[in-house]
């Protein structure tokens, strides 16, 4: 009775293991990451309001951004079609800008940015990458940009930066 038992269990271990690593809808990489968008926001908003060394560039200074909806869902259209195509790239697979995504989206753009990283799994660990990056703090330090959305998707973010006309 002991030995058919024990072999109930394995077995039912190895099917569970085995739908898990076989199941698309089950692969990490799909899973989302649930955001804490106040975090983000007040973590982008600090260091704007004290400035900061983008390499070996010092920025001033800055006004805050303000969470934006929209561009958010702009973000999250690309962090789903890298994570869903397996690819890393400001152009998305169908040869679209960050600034095509958000004007699809109806948001009226005078000007935009974009950020993107793969394998962060934490507010801070993504924000403090992108600081580490000249390109991407630049962006975090660009006073033309008045609102933002972040959004993720499996390991892959996209912070998206703009202000309206």
């Amino acid at each position: 009775m002991k030995t058919k038992q024990l072999f109930l269990i394995l077995f039912f271990i190895f099917v569970s293991i085995t739908w898990f690593s076989c199941n698309p809808s089950s692969n990490y990489l799909d899973a989302p990451i649930n955001i804490d968008q106040q975090e983000l926001l007040d973590l982008v908003n600090e260091v704007r309001q004290s400035g900061c060394n983008c390499g070996d560039e010092y920025f001033s200074p800055v006004s805050p951004v303000a969470w934006n909806d929209t561009l958010e869902k702009a973000a999250q259209i690309h962090s789903d079609d890298m994570n869903k195509k397996n690819f890393f790239s400001h152009t998305g697979s169908d040869g679209s800008s960050a600034g095509d995504r958000i004007t699809e989206l109806g948001y009226d753009w005078s000007t935009y940015g974009e950020n993107i990283a793969v394998g962060y799994t934490s507010e801070q660990t993504v924000i403090q990458g992108w600081l580490d990056s000249d390109g991407h703090c630049k962006n975090i330090m660009n006073g033309n940009f008045t609102e933002m959305g972040i959004a993720t998707k499996g390991s892959y973010w996209t912070q998206v930066f703009a202000t309206k006309k």
